[in-house]
């Protein structure tokens, strides 16, 4: 049957109102805080590794469990999502993680610091998928580039504030202080998601429930099917989770490890370099939103980014004597060149009827999970072979040799994100009518 939601007069006049745009924002901050506990551990990973007597592999493979638990919730998360209240869900999600958090700051335990990471990961489950379905009911396809863009762009003001800011609180406070604070700040925004966002607009809601009843009827396993046999939302997965690998290893865990070993910063001025890369995604996605919107293409600006990410990359990894300044550019253009991950995100809603907008969204995401789940063990895996056992404060060292080998995965990661490139298909901003 056609997609019932294709009524481009009803959209752009929902689309018009300032309350959609405020919406977005607003419901965004779940992304925020969770984009912040993807990557927190880049600052934790040295207080942690040092209170819980824990190596690269396992610190690692700890940071990397959110990502674990996120593959298996992603899917019944999509499921609920596209049936049920988004609003109460993100609420609950966002509860969830807060008390995640908060139990990490007070635990002496590695198997409660375990397991809080592994409920953080449930939360995380519900939150892009949460944030985008929101989007598809609030937005035509003509304005979904910019309406992901936001909720990107707030997310890496998340990835932001737990790199330097984080940092400040954890060497002024200790860490066990700062996270504490940062479980506060997501209660506070739990209250305001569920006082503040709607699932649809007011004059939308007959729309919105007539096609949960079509989503009903269709079943669970006929919706899934719809989306996973379309080989666009796979080329979609593959060029944004390959191109947003950077993140998962530079922003989320070892950048600032990495700056001061490579190229012997301190850990103020790695924290502050390492954020540029949340910085540049973050206006990267609003300018390359817009950008799409307005040429109404989506892969064009895809391929620049994926070839600028290439050069970058090559630089970053072969300029061992760059100054501080010089590394703080590279790193904001870095961040700006893979920020074209997130057209990614408009190309599937584009592709797919829009009753299954949540579950077709949860590929591009248990995409990312996949990635950072098995990059940030491997970086670490690759990073301690021929780790002569030198040991500081009770936290293995590694050199500058060791860094830079496993620096090496993030070349290859942007080939086989060219390739998902080349295998979309464009959709000139307009959302196919396709039949279930």
């Amino acid at each position: 049957m056609k997609d019932q939601y294709q009524s481009a007069a009803t959209q752009s006049q929902v689309s018009s109102s300032w309350y959609s745009w405020f919406t977005l924002v607003i419901v965004s901050l779940f992304f925020f805080y969770e984009y912040g506990l993807n990557n927190i551990f880049n600052s934790l990973e040295e207080p942690l590794s040092a209170a819980f007597h824990l190596n690269s592999v396992e610190i690692g493979f700890i940071s990397s469990i959110y990502f674990y638990s996120n593959i298996i919730f992603l899917i019944p998360a999509a499921i609920l999502l596209d049936r049920f209240s988004p609003r109460n869900l993100i609420s609950v999600a966002m509860l969830v993680c807060s008390s995640a958090v908060l139990a990490v700051a007070l635990t002496h335990s590695v198997w409660v610091l375990a397991i809080s990471r592994f409920v953080m990961g449930i939360g995380g489950g519900f939150c892009v998928i949460g944030c985008m379905r929101i989007a598809a009911s609030w937005f035509p396809s003509t304005k979904m580039a910019r309406a992901s863009s936001i909720v990107v762009a707030v997310g890496m003001i998340g990835g932001f504030v737990v790199q330097l800011p984080v940092t400040v609180l954890i060497n002024h406070f200790g860490w066990r202080e700062a996270t504490g604070m940062f479980a506060g700040l997501g209660y506070v925004i739990t209250i305001v998601i569920f006082w503040i966002v709607r699932d649809v607009p007011k004059h939308y809601q007959a729309r919105f429930t007539a096609h949960r009843q079509e989503l009903h009827q269709l079943g669970i396993w006929n919706s899934i099917k719809v989306v996973f046999s379309n080989r666009q939302n796979w080329s979609c997965a593959l060029f944004a989770s390959m191109i947003n690998l950077p993140i998962y290893i530079v922003g989320a865990l070892w950048g600032i490890p990495f700056l001061m070993e490579v190229h012997h910063l301190s850990n103020t001025d790695a924290a502050t370099i390492s954020s540029m890369l949340f910085l540049g995604t973050l206006v990267g996605c609003l300018a390359v939103g817009a950008l799409s919107d307005l040429i109404r293409r989506r892969k064009l600006p895809m391929l620049l980014g994926v070839f600028a990410s290439m050069v970058l990359i090559y630089m970053i990894l072969n300029g061992s004597a760059f100054s501080f300044w010089t590394l703080l550019i590279l790193f904001f253009l870095l961040g700006v060149s893979t920020s074209v991950q997130v057209l990614s995100y408009p190309t599937v809603t584009e592709s797919n009827p829009r009753m299954v907008a949540s579950t077709a969204v949860s590929v591009l995401s248990i995409s990312f999970m996949v990635v950072g789940a098995v990059g940030q063990p491997l970086f670490g895996k690759l990073l301690s072979l021929g780790w002569t056992g030198a040991m500081a404060h009770g936290v293995p060292v590694y050199d500058a040799h060791h860094y830079l080998f496993a620096m090496n995965i993030l070349p290859i990661a942007f080939v086989l994100s060219l390739i998902g490139v080349l295998l979309i298909k464009e959709t000139r901003c307009t959302r196919a009518l396709v039949k279930n």
